[in-house]
């Protein structure tokens, strides 16, 4: 039975696409009426014109008009995502013009919703929703970008500025010590990860869910919100031809402030305890290179987007295509996307219709540096060695400058223009989406539908070093004969889902009522596989096959979703709203006993308006109270079978290519136990309050949304240390909970005064994030960020305890710099052992940081520590402003954060004259060059230059380097002119828009890196034996990673 099912689905499938090409008669009816439905900013295609209450209806064609033959005189609907539903009387007249309102700042918008859509008067949850129209004013590289700043609730950082780095989206909070990413629906198909592989110009519109009364029907993968994206369809009886393409110029970013060949070997010279190379003895004769100079440069980007939307009564079909190519400002940084996409559908009878739909991309990207790896630009010594061919970053014969390997002064003799120039990185992405559902109306208001859908991502990269590369460990072992280094790798991941549906919607006087429930089924299946290796018989010749000491690895992740799922909606005298929704999943991530979950949630609205006692108050458009209560889950950073004891052939005894466990002097082949079994582990689980007003005054201009919001989240995942006598050091448990609550803001002003059209628009969110609980001995998580530093106590730059905010940063508290050596003599007179701060070996001495001694013990140690500010905003938001004046519009964008604190661990580096954690030297920051403390110029804030900075206090993780992070930033700012009707037409084009657009203009801000925005870095928990630790442990700490920059851009739009 289920062979002859799928053989229909595919028949089908075929015969819309046949379908799509022909055309089809009309029906004939009593009269025919015509008309244009519009907006302020022209016409608008694809919008829905029916017969209220009938399936009788048509789509607005390329120039917004519309034919539909009617009987008598009805009432029609005229709606589309973006904005107001209008209802017109159809007289005697034949001719019907209608003007629509954008919804952007109305409650009686279209909204889509988990398997359906509804009315935003008539959403009991809470839902934030993003046009189209605000997707298409910021040219972006990945979709979700263009949720930064225009939903309450939502907040987006952009972790990098490298051309398609990925950002992080957090809906409400961080709300898991694991995975944070929001479920994606991309036309009804859950997907997991970022959102590259969708073209924006593709999208009609995003509605965001955010409280457990909207999520809930997604069950297990709901904890983190829902973002449900809809793509555009094709248009009814016309063919709308559409190009939009852009460029842009990206400048160069900003430039960490260091010092010349000149200065720094002076400063050299100066330094006490340092042995210097004899070149560096006379400053003035060196050659200078600025290594940020030499990497960096103009960024360019661009795009094209091709789209054809037509069709007729029966068939509508969609095809896209699009190519993005950004090269960015690092020498040797790009992501290149091509992308096709394809909708279709077609109307079989009255009662039965399928739709398709099929998205693919194929990406290339590099990024040489990696994250944070831009950061040793500004640290490396600004000359090179003069005895070589060149002590030029590279001369005109192509030779590149370096320091002999065997100088362990130096930090780093690598050249970064010769690690550019002869390196060779592929990442090559090939991402396919495709659905086809077949749905049937059994009887009035009574649908069955069943939808399948298949998802596959294939990734290939190599990664290549040629053989004549240099480069030194951090303890100054010399290599000068590096061999070459070969890795390449390969992974596929393929995912179908299956799912049907029965919805019944109906109204009997004054009830109303809408069900849907069905049954899902989910499979994914990743599979890895790979080998790295040196010494390539030939640099050429680039293959596995070619290396010596390979090193082989693989990885393979099956998991299953099963579930049921419903949701009711009940409406009384269109002012008293409920919806009741559950679903059950069963996942295979879990033991049997702990896979199925139930997940339900309710919610109750008053439509308070429509009470007799409001009717008269004409000021006051709408007025809607609600509240929420739900439970939902995450399984997103859950492995399938973690509960399983785990067994490695690698393991803590991995070293270089020695793969296996020391035994004899040799490393031997073998598995060992690393991991307990837990077959109680389930999934993260999250209870949701939301309390919310919705309103709308003057005339639906105006409209206010206020939610407040608890999130409380337990059962985390955690890797909890175990007794030695298992013979393992830990074991994954649900470990703790987190609670995140707030306020969220929402206000939107809209009014077209004859030709001038003004909008307004603002939200705010408040956010108090905690650690509730953890099931451990310590009532902290650690956080040890994997930088360059030993693993001790001094590099902790983060802790969360319990009753404080995730990722709190943590470290010493400075009170200022030793003046004398009798201020230092007082306080080790005082002090158990001699020393107030340091020891015999490394006595403090004038010039050096001191410490504030938290305990009161009178001498400072580790337990001293205390924590130094969190990097979660207090609040967060965005700004916009929209202008329209006849075929002029204009919009100004801003998004800012208040309340967070950020680590300068740049700025840390760049006050070691010592690298932190390497034997070499580094160049240095100009400010801490020109103010650091001496005898004559003793400087409070700034610490004395030393060569022993690595084993000295001066450097450790302390509030020095902990600063205000807010910040306000103009994100973007367009302006475009559309020509006349009349003028397009002789060109015989329906719209021809031309615009011209900046990002990142200008920043307020406080922070004296480059940078606020700052995303996550990569973490470990020493108090864990260092496993790994979520990178919501360790935000807010600036690395120097790729930096945003600014982009001028030209674009035109153009309908045939």
């Amino acid at each position: 039975m289920r062979k002859l099912q799928i053989k229909d689905l595919v028949v089908l499938l075929c015969t819309t696409f046949i379908l799509c090409l022909a055309s089809t008669a009309g029906y004939a009816q009593t009269r025919q009426i015509a008309g244009t439905v519009t907006s302020a900013d022209g016409p608008v295609p694809g919008a829905s014109v029916s017969v209220k209450g009938t399936t009788n209806g048509v789509m607005t064609g390329a120039d917004g008009g519309f034919k539909l033959s009617v009987t008598g005189n009805p009432t029609l609907v005229v709606s589309v995502v973006g904005y107001v539903t209008k209802e017109v009387e159809v007289g005697s007249a034949g001719v019907y013009n209608v003007t629509l309102v954008s919804a952007t700042s109305n409650l009686n918008e279209v909204v889509v919703v988990g398997y359906g859509t509804t009315r935003r008067k008539d959403l009991t949850g809470a839902v934030g929703s993003v046009s189209s129209k605000q997707i298409e004013q910021v040219p972006v590289t990945s979709v979700d970008q263009t949720l930064q700043g225009r939903v309450s609730g939502v907040q987006v950082t952009n972790n990098d500025g490298a051309p398609g780095a990925s950002v992080t989206v957090l809906i409400r909070g961080v709300g898991s010590l694991g995975s944070n990413d929001p479920l994606y629906v991309v036309d009804g198909y859950p997907i997991t990860g970022g959102l590259n592989n969708i073209n924006a110009s593709d999208i009609a519109s995003m509605d965001i869910l955010k409280d457990a009364s909207a999520t809930a029907i997604y069950g297990v993968r709901a904890s983190n919100g829902v973002v449900i994206i809809t793509t555009k369809k094709g248009t009814r009886n016309s063919v709308q031809v559409s190009l939009d393409a852009y460029g842009s110029i990206q400048s160069e970013p900003k430039k960490y402030d260091v010092l010349n060949a000149s200065e720094w070997a002076t400063l050299a010279n100066n330094t006490p305890g340092f042995t210097r190379l004899p070149e560096w003895s006379n400053p003035s004769s060196l050659q200078n290179i600025n290594w940020q100079d030499e990497v960096y440069r103009q960024g360019v980007r661009q795009s094209y987007n091709l789209a054809i939307r037509g069709g007729s009564d029966k068939v509508l079909a969609a095809f896209s295509a699009g190519y993005f190519d950004q090269k960015g400002v690092v020498t040797g940084s790009f992501f290149k996307r091509m992308n096709m996409g394809m909708n279709i559908d077609y109307n079989a009878t009255k009662w039965l219709k399928s739709s398709s739909s099929a998205k693919f991309s194929r990406q290339n990207s590099n990024n040489p540096f990696g994250t944070g790896a831009l950061a040793t630009l500004s640290e490396l010594i600004p000359t090179m060695q003069g005895n070589k061919l060149t002590n030029l970053a590279k001369d005109g014969n192509g030779n590149y400058g370096y320091y002999d390997p065997i100088n362990i002064y130096v930090k780093s003799w690598n050249n970064p223009l010769y690690q550019i120039e002869t390196q060779d990185t592929k990442n090559l992405t090939n991402y396919f989406l495709g659905t086809t559902s077949l749905e049937a109306t059994l009887l009035e208001g009574l649908k069955i539908k069943t939808n399948l859908g298949i998802n596959t991502t294939d990734y290939s990269g190599y990664y290549f070093t040629p053989s004549d590369t240099r480069s030194l460990d951090q303890y100054g072992v010399a290599s000068p004969n590096q061999l070459s280094t070969y890795s390449q790798s390969a992974n596929n991941t393929y995912e179908w889902l299956w799912e049907n549906t029965l919805s019944y919607s109906k109204t009997f006087g004054d009830h109303s009522i809408d069900f849907v429930g069905g049954v899902s089924q989910q499979k994914n299946t990743f599979r890895q596989v790979g080998g790295n290796g040196n010494d390539l018989i030939s640099d050429a010749i680039r293959d596995l096959s070619q290396v010596k000491n390979l090193v082989a690895f693989g990885n393979q992740q099956i998991f299953t979703l099963a579930s049921q799922f419903g949701r009711i909606n009940y409406k009384f005298k269109d002012k008293y709203l409920l919806t009741a929704t559950v679903r059950r999943d069963g996942s295979s991530k879990f033991y049997q006993g702990n896979q199925y979950g139930i997940f339900p949630s309710g919610s109750i609205a008053w439509r308070a308006k429509q009470e007799s006692f409001l009717k008269d108050v004409t000021f006051l458009n709408d007025l809607k109270v609600r509240a929420s209560y739900g439970e939902v889950g995450n399984q997103a950073g859950i492995r399938p079978f973690q509960y399983l004891a785990r067994y490695s052939s690698g393991g803590p005894a991995t070293s270089g290519t020695n793969v296996g466990y020391p035994f004899g002097g040799t490393y031997q082949n073998g598995l060992a136990y690393v991991n307990l079994d837990n077959r109680g582990l389930t999934w993260e689980k999250s209870k949701q309050t939301d309390i919310g007003i919705d309103a709308a005054f003057l005339n639906g201009d105006l409209s206010v949304t206020v939610d407040y919001y608890r999130k409380d989240s337990k059962d985390f995942l955690l890797q909890i240390p175990t007794s030695s006598q298992s013979g393992v050091t830990q074991s994954a448990q649900n470990a703790g909970s987190i609670r995140n609550q707030g306020f969220e803001i929402g206000i939107n002003y809209r009014k077209t005064v004859n030709d001038f059209t003004y909008g307004l628009g603002l939200n705010v969110t408040t956010v108090k994030n905690k650690l509730l609980s953890i099931t451990q001995t310590k009532n902290f998580i650690g956080n040890l960020v994997n930088l360059t530093t030993p693993a001790n106590g001094w590099q902790e730059f983060s802790r969360t305890n319990i009753g404080q905010p995730v990722g709190e940063f943590f470290g010493y508290q400075s009170e200022g710099i030793f003046q004398t050596q009798a201020e230092i003599d007082a306080l080790n007179a005082k002090a158990p052992d001699g020393h107030y701060q340091g020891n015999d070996a490394q006595p403090t001495v004038p010039g050096d940081r001191k410490f504030k001694d938290i305990n009161g013990d009178g001498q400072i140690t580790a337990d001293d520590r205390t924590s130094l500010g969190s990097p979660i905003p207090k609040f967060y938001g965005g700004f916009n402003i929209d202008l329209a004046y006849k075929g002029f519009d204009f919009n100004a964008f801003f998004y800012g954060s208040y309340g967070n604190k950020i680590f300068n661990y740049q700025a840390r580096n760049l006050e070691s004259f010592q690298a932190p954690g390497f034997v070499g030297v580094q160049n240095v920051s100009r400010v801490y060059a020109e103010n650091a403390w001496t005898a004559s110029n003793p400087s409070n804030r700034y610490a004395r230059v030393n060569y022993n900075d690595d084993i000295s206090a001066n450097n450790v993780a302390s509030s020095v380097y902990v600063e205000n992070g807010s910040y306000l930033r103009l994100r973007n700012v367009t302006l475009g002119y559309t020509l006349p009707g009349a003028i397009s037409k002789k060109m015989t084009l329906s719209k021809v828009r031309i615009y011209i657009a900046a990002q990142n203009l200008f920043t307020i801000t406080k922070y004296t890196g480059l940078d606020p925005e700052i995303g996550q870095a990569t973490g470990t928990d020493p108090n864990n034996n260092n496993s790994s630790a979520s990178n919501a442990t360790a935000s807010g700490i600036d690395i120097g990673t790729y930096p945003a920059s600014r982009f001028y851009t030209l674009g035109l739009n153009v309908t045939f």
